[in-house]
């Protein structure tokens, strides 16, 4: 009787457990939307409807989906904005960033930024609502911003906008030299090189298992560089050490073209395997300990070490590394970003990412075709001007 009563007494806390779980999935998610001072936004609406909670051992899976409709009550158009979204500050997986470029949200206008996220929350968190978000940064036409840019909003939306103003200034002259053959062909040359593009995987060379013998022997590769006449930064040299597949974060030798301090920089960071597939990974891994000014020579370094693996599988290596200036902040907060003319000159618009802008218009011709980019053209180009 007695084994019978614990039998009993497990079976009905299983059933608790099981019934908490499911409720929690039922859950619509509270939200919570804080908007900073000075940030010209507030909600028009939200609808996170489509959500679920699933409860994991000592923690809570939010999958966060729905959207946010914000209405703009400032003087300038929107052109960008970042979002911090937070389940469990100190918690893997609690934090997450959204953002939207390239929009053009005008005053008393609304616009909306959809959901798709995974975060944690920790059972121990108690009340409150379940996610909170906040503007961590919003970019005007004018590329003044506010916000608390906790998390370098500001330079990421700038560096964003300005890729973005580049290729559109690039497909509108086509399409005025041209008219819409020269704007279709362009669109679809894209769309081509998007498909065809290889894709890596990378990753911390600690998370999960890593093919390459301990026996293979490791390399001092040189990183070939690619400089840009009007480039602020000059990279002298690079090099990283290299297993196999995986590759420390590189270290270059640089310095500034002309008077003006770089305060922030990105390199991009290609790979070439044994088949001879050039690959993007990204930005290089390094960081400015300090502002590059002047003409002498400055080393920066990275670290971590990464596997780097064709997404499509395979025996991956690692035969060649090329680098090239891909962004640069001044002091000031300038941006600066490569030109389209300098990215096809140098070969590098073959294997770099295209830009998120390009991506939208190839997507949007691809939905409503040429006509429908002019005019996207067109408004974009009469806004920035003003």
């Amino acid at each position: 009787m007695k084994s019978l009563k614990l039998h009993l007494a497990f079976a009905f806390a299983a059933l608790a457990v099981a019934s908490a779980a499911q409720s929690a999935r039922a859950q619509v998610p509270q939200v919570a939307v804080d908007i900073p001072d000075g940030v010209p936004l507030r909600v028009a609406a939200q609808d996170f409807s489509d959500s679920e909670f699933e409860v994991r051992g000592g923690a809570i899976v939010i999958h966060l989906s729905g959207s946010l409709h914000f209405r703009h009550d400032g003087a300038e158009p929107v052109r960008a904005i970042a979002l911090r979204v937070a389940a469990g500050e100190e918690t893997l997986g609690g934090r997450a960033t959204v953002t939207m470029p390239s929009l053009h949200a005008t005053s008393g206008e609304s616009f909306e930024v959809p959901f798709n996220l995974r975060l944690v929350r920790p059972l121990s968190a108690g009340q409150g609502p379940a996610v909170r978000i906040e503007p961590d940064a919003v970019l005007f036409a004018s590329l003044a911003a506010v916000g608390p840019d906790r998390l370098d909003s500001i330079r990421k939306l700038t560096v964003l906008e300005m890729e973005a103003r580049r290729d559109r200034e690039h497909f509108l002259a086509l399409w005025q030299r041209g008219g819409k053959p020269a704007l279709t062909a362009a669109m679809q040359a894209s769309l081509r090189r998007q498909a065809a593009r290889p894709r890596l995987e990378v990753r911390l060379a600690g998370q999960g298992p890593a093919t390459v013998a301990a026996s293979e022997p490791i390399r001092e590769m040189e990183i070939a560089v690619v400089n840009q006449p009007d480039a602020p930064l000059i990279l002298e040299s690079g090099s990283a050490r290299v297993r196999g597949s995986i590759s420390d974060a590189p270290q270059f030798l640089l310095r500034s073209r002309g008077g003006r301090a770089v305060r922030h920089f990105d390199i991009g960071w290609l790979v070439r395997d044994g088949d001879g597939s050039l690959y993007s990974v990204g930005s290089a891994p390094v960081t400015a300990r300090a502002s590059v000014a002047g003409p002498q020579a400055q080393e920066t370094t990275g670290e971590g070490r990464f596997l780097i693996q064709p997404a499509s599988g395979g025996e991956p290596s690692i035969d060649a590394m090329l680098a090239y200036l891909r962004s640069a902040q001044f002091d000031d907060g300038a941006v600066w970003v490569p030109s389209r003319e300098t990215l096809e000159v140098s070969r590098l618009a073959e294997a770099v990412p295209v830009s998120a802008e390009e991506q939208r218009l190839s997507q949007l011709y691809r939905e409503r075709g040429a006509d429908a980019i002019a005019e996207e053209l067109r408004k974009f180009t009469q806004s920035d001007q003003r």
